[in-house]
């Protein structure tokens, strides 16, 4: 049996690597095609080349080669709202359910349907049926999908206090076995601006990929990979980043207050606890919860705590889509005074199982994949992986692809002020204020003493 792939997704740096499934099966693979001027290479094939697939001895010149052309905008209408939002529910509540060892997690929704987006734009057959299935939750072909993306992603807001930043790579290993079809990069080129590198996938490939997920995520994920395997044949890469200050800081006391934490096992740890007001309050039969603004309001942090008596993971489990966009829609300028803790850690996981669930099954299985859109050769994503980092404190957030709300402060007295204290397990979500789609969801259920 040949050497298996492996595919790879990253959060904050999200990636994809496809490996082999089955290398011996084609012969036809070795066939070149004929670059068009601007990709012409200096190392150029002398036999005759098959018209639509890569050439393997031009991908090293390809970052130059591969220029994004104009595609058709389509602006964040109500079916991709209500797509996006059961995604995000969709995918949060799996890796919740499937997650062992640790419950304090974070996910970017839009990270992952990213990176697998660029894949699926190679997927065929029932392959291809699951993936659209599930990115656009039945109702978005990936032809919408990928307009909406390139679209939206391109729309979301950036500025010195409040900056959010994306980029998007593709590399392939260099071989005579391995060609990838011009189509297939030329379109990711197109909709997501992906650059295109060919590299030996050897320990030296490993340094350059790490050196642009560090790169392209300010430091805050500094290592994607410890190895490539022999199989491994491309990996596709999505970075995001979010860096932004609070519109209103929380109150200055000079001093760090500690409270207590009460964890999902019933134990109380010792938490660094912020205070503040807010005008945006979140309620409905399950939780309540408060919005605040970063800098220039284009992003919203989002906080939801189930009601007393209620059980945190059959609160998460409960979530869907419609409930997330009605909580956000329906938030009321009520005052409410606030306590969050400050926190800070990485997230790792392994998304295989939870998109599985979801409803995506052939992509990962050797025997019954198809990427023909990639290469002839057969392809099969052996994993993704799933990298996350957060450090939220009275300043502001820094996270891989997160953003979050503020509501302005309303100046009539009144009825007592709600109280949402953030001292034990408790739903965040960093939102887009235009669209309020979550662009980050994480839970926190402990400290550490």
């Amino acid at each position: 049996m040949n050497a298996m792939k492996k595919m790879t997704a990253l959060l904050l740096a999200a990636a994809m690597l496809l490996g082999l499934a089955a290398c011996g099966a084609n012969t036809q693979q070795t066939t070149e095609a004929t670059p068009s001027a601007t990709e012409a290479p200096t190392n150029a094939p002398t036999e005759a080349p098959t018209q639509g697939t890569l050439p393997k001895a031009q991908a090293a010149d390809l970052l130059e080669g591969y220029t994004a052309r104009p595609v058709e905008d389509k602006q964040a209408d109500d079916a991709f709202i209500k797509a996006s939002y059961e995604w995000a529910a969709g995918l949060f509540k799996q890796v919740y359910r499937t997650e062992t060892e640790q419950k304090t997690l974070l996910v970017s929704p839009l990270s992952v349907v990213t990176a697998l987006a660029m894949t699926a734009n190679g997927g065929g057959g029932n392959t291809l049926k699951e993936m659209e299935q599930v990115l656009g939750s039945g109702s978005l072909s990936m032809d919408d999908l990928n307009a909406y993306l390139h679209t939206y992603l391109n729309s979301l807001p950036s500025s010195e206090r409040a900056k959010f930043s994306f980029a998007n790579a593709i590399w392939f290993k260099d071989m005579e076995t391995f060609c990838v079809k011009e189509d297939f990069l030329q379109k990711d080129t197109d909709y997501y601006d992906a650059a295109i590198r060919k590299a030996p996938f050897d320990d030296s490939t490993v340094r350059e990929i790490n050196q642009w997920v560090d790169q392209h995520t300010d430091g805050m994920i500094p290592k994607l990979l410890e190895q490539l395997n022999e199989g491994d044949r491309m990996i596709l890469i999505n970075a995001l980043v979010f860096d932004a200050k609070w519109a209103v800081p929380f109150y200055e006391s000079g001093e760090d207050y500690k409270q207590p934490f009460t964890g999902l096992d019933g134990k109380q740890s010792s938490a660094s606890m912020m205070f503040g007001e807010e005008y945006s309050y979140l309620e409905d039969d399950t939780c309540t919860g408060f919005t605040k603004s970063y800098a220039n309001d284009t992003y919203r942090f989002v906080a939801l705590l189930p009601k007393d008596g209620k059980d945190f993971e059959g609160f998460i489990d409960g979530l869907t889509g419609e409930q997330l966009a009605a909580l956000l829609s329906g938030a009321a300028e009520e005052r409410t005074l606030i306590m969050v803790p400050k926190f800070s850690y990485d997230y790792e996981v392994s998304l295989p199982e939870a998109l599985s669930a979801m409803g995506m099954r052939d992509c990962f299985d050797p025997y019954r994949a198809d990427f023909s859109g990639i290469s002839d050769t057969s392809l099969y994503i052996s994993d993704v992986l799933h990298k996350t980092h957060i450090d939220l404190d009275s300043e502001g957030t820094r996270a891989a692809a997160v953003t979050a709300v503020m509501v302005a402060e309303s100046a009539m007295p009144m009825e007592p002020p709600h109280e949402v204290y953030l001292d034990r397990p408790f739903v965040y979500m960093i939102v887009d204020t235009a669209t309020n789609l979550p662009v980050f969801m994480g839970t926190v259920t402990g400290f550490g003493e």
